[in-house]
């Protein structure tokens, strides 16, 4: 019985990183099977609004709905769902899907670089140390080489560290004004609300009924990515709880990997030694700037 405790934060934290690179592979099954991006984008976040709500309604905690609420679902909605969304949609048909899992993992490292403007956090030697060799990673995923199937234009790769910056605003803004009284799955319920209700609303003036006129691969991509995206949030937050969030945030070096993997399976990427490289960088870069970081435990979950 005690290997089994044990083996289970292991088994879900591969399970959570694998998941996280898996996404990005998805999204691209989904961008080129023909549905248009505000068909990818509202089917999706609508799914994973409905189904954070079933979860609240299944717990009886809804999320709560003052002004102050209003706002910050707003702004989490923007900066944790469309913003990255439609950057990754944008440039997931001009790169390959490793590259931008690549690049999207380096949010812990912006995240501590707006930490450290925001004065949330702060900033040691090791950090130092981590930062500059993720830049030394980016240098190496932006060189022309670094890809031997896909040559990848520098402006598609420089607009997609929009991504990493937007979910480091997201982070470091839940994190200071975070409303009193309510628990993390109140919050996720409600920025999803937030971000479908928005998609729907756009999507009133701009939809393409031919996005749902026939089921193809794409929808089954959006699917599994709504799906997955509710399992990741029950196992993100049972992660916290057993074994707290630095333990989580290691979820990161298996979304590195497998981004990678995945890529290489679904779309036969062949990446070159020079991105491996790049690779294993990140993922001493990650460990750097977590290693002396000292945090409480998460008090929302």
């Amino acid at each position: 019985m005690r290997s089994t405790i044990e083996l289970r934060p292991i088994i879900y934290l591969v399970f959570l990183g694998s998941s996280w690179g898996l996404y990005f592979s998805m999204l691209k099954v989904a961008a080129l099977s023909g549905i248009s991006y505000v068909g990818i984008i509202t089917l999706t976040t609508l799914g994973v609004a409905v189904g954070m709500t079933m979860i609240a309604l299944l717990r009886r905690r809804k999320p709560k709905f003052s002004p102050r609420h209003h706002l910050f679902y707003l702004v989490c909605a923007l900066t944790g769902y469309l913003l990255p969304m439609i950057v990754e949609l944008l440039v997931i048909a001009h790169m390959p899907a490793g590259v931008l899992t690549l690049i999207v993992s380096m949010s812990p490292l912006a995240t501590l670089m707006v930490a450290w403007i925001m004065r949330t956090d702060t900033i040691n030697l090791s950090r130092i140390t981590g930062i500059l060799v993720g830049a030394f990673a980016v240098f190496a995923i932006l060189l022309p080489d670094t890809h031997i199937n896909e040559a990848v234009a520098w402006y598609w790769m420089l607009l997609t560290l929009i991504v990493p910056v937007s979910y480091a605003i997201h982070h470091n803004y839940a994190s200071r004004y975070w409303p009193t009284g309510s628990d993390s799955y109140q919050v996720a319920c409600g920025e999803a609300i937030y971000a479908g209700l928005a998609m729907a609303i756009f999507a009133m003036f701009h939809w393409q009924w031919q996005d749902v006129q026939s089921w193809n691969q794409g929808h089954s991509a959006i699917l599994f990515m709504a799906t997955i995206a509710l399992i990741d949030i029950y196992i993100y937050f049972e992660l916290i709880r057993l074994k707290g969030p630095i333990y989580t945030s290691h979820a990161n070096y298996f979304m590195v990997i497998s981004g990678v993997i995945w890529g290489m399976v679904i779309f036969a990427e062949r990446p070159s030694p020079l991105m491996w490289i790049s690779a294993l960088l990140l993922v001493t870069s990650l460990y750097l700037v977590g290693r002396r970081k000292t945090e409480k435990k998460n008090e929302h979950v």
